[in-house]
């Protein structure tokens, strides 16, 4: 992940968490609060945590949020401050402007003033979590957008002691298997077609959303 400045405005549960993850990753992190409690619940872990109100265009001047590739406005709590800020980003010429909602319905204004994304974490967590628990066999570890996603699942009863080959995923199922793991082992990615499937190993794949639910709705 190439290192970018990212401004994190507002530092409820959601902000904070993701100017903590942001930071471990390495990236460089502005993290905004008017709350002095939680600007220092970061100031451990961010390049910069500083009392502000983001809804003031020279405070953000002042705290360098203009230097930021991405800016996160965190907090959905009301409207017209996320607006607000959306407008003083668009004013510091921020490139990148993503703004959290608590609801859908306000996704297209965001979009019209200014935001580039608009996410809503209790609709896409609460979406996440319903496909894990209907899924319970599959684990989405990474969304790639247009509905495929990286999974790891089990191996089936039919497959085990067939070889990568003989099975051929990608042409019987339409999954790109990248990885094998095999019990108390780490992934091993450097396959060959003659690799024999074991009743404990987990493979990791790329597929369509519907594509494992499906190969796995009976167990």
């Amino acid at each position: 992940m190439k290192k970018k400045i990212y401004a994190v405005l507002g530092l409820g549960l959601f902000g904070a968490s993701l100017a903590r993850t942001l930071a471990k990753e390495g990236q460089d992190v502005i993290a905004i609060d008017k709350n002095m409690n939680h600007v220092e619940e970061v100031a451990d872990v961010v390049d910069s945590s500083i009392q502000a109100d983001f809804t003031k265009l020279d405070q953000l001047k002042e705290s360098g949020v203009g230097a930021s590739d991405v800016a996160v406005v965190a907090t959905s709590q009301q409207l017209e401050d996320t607006i607000v800020a959306i407008l003083n980003l668009k004013e510091l010429q921020v490139p990148h402007i993503i703004v959290k909602s608590k609801s859908r319905a306000y996704e297209d204004v965001l979009l019209k003033v200014g935001a580039d994304r608009v996410i809503l974490p209790e609709i896409d967590t609460g979406i996440r979590i319903g496909k894990e628990l209907a899924s319970h066999h599959v684990n989405d570890l990474v969304d790639l957008g247009s509905r495929n996603h990286i999974s790891a699942f089990p191996v089936k009863d039919e497959w085990v002691g067939k070889d990568l080959a003989t099975i051929n995923f990608r042409s019987l199922y339409g999954i790109n298997i990248i990885a094998v793991k095999s019990l108390n082992e780490p992934y091993k990615v450097d396959l060959d077609g003659d690799y024999q499937l074991q009743a404990h190993d987990e493979l990791l794949g790329i597929s369509s959303d519907d594509t494992l639910k499906q190969l796995f709705k009976d167990k």
